[in-house]
């Protein structure tokens, strides 16, 4: 039990068919939208770095510590805090407000820089909505997990053919 998240209670929500995997498509389909704005932004603007991708992947440890911190952990961790702990429902006021701040320290957790800033408050507002929309942080926290899965799993497969010298 993680704070008011259970992982038996997240694996039930995994059987609980459309009502449960739909939103958790639309929110992932929310990510790749966000994230292909967030290239656009990145592509558009080249000479300012966005203070992303700073992980250095320099063997077997680093590897390791890259899946758990990029793959395994973020999509507990951040939903638990940046959308359960910190979102609001008692009034519309406090339910933006609260919105506002969870997405400014996820973007804040991610980069320092203005444009990583921007970049990774549009990847939290699909996981936001999607929290807010149905008040289930386990269809948020699946999304995230999917969207780490495949954007850094690849990352680590080719890493991990790259140390065996497969590639």
């Amino acid at each position: 039990m993680i704070g008011s998240i259970s992982l038996k209670s997240w694996l039930d929500e995994l059987k609980n068919g459309r009502r449960f995997w739909l939103p958790v498509v639309f929110n992932i389909i929310g990510e790749i939208i966000a994230f292909g704005i967030g290239m656009i932004l990145s592509a558009m603007l080249p000479n300012l770095d966005d203070g992303l991708n700073v992980f250095k992947l320099t063997g077997w440890i680093s590897l390791i510590a890259f899946i758990i911190t990029t793959i395994l952990l973020p999509s507990i961790a951040e939903e638990s805090f940046y959308r359960k702990g910190i979102i609001n429902f008692n009034s519309k006021t406090s339910l933006i407000f609260s919105s506002i701040i969870g997405i400014i320290l996820y973007a804040s957790e991610h980069s320092l820089k203005p444009l990583g800033l921007l970049i990774s408050a549009i990847w939290a507002i699909p996981f936001t909505i999607t929290y807010i929309r149905t008040k289930n942080i386990y269809i948020p926290m699946t999304a995230h997990f999917i969207c780490n899965f495949a954007a850094n799993g690849m990352t680590a497969v080719i890493m991990a053919a790259k140390m065996l010298k497969i590639l």
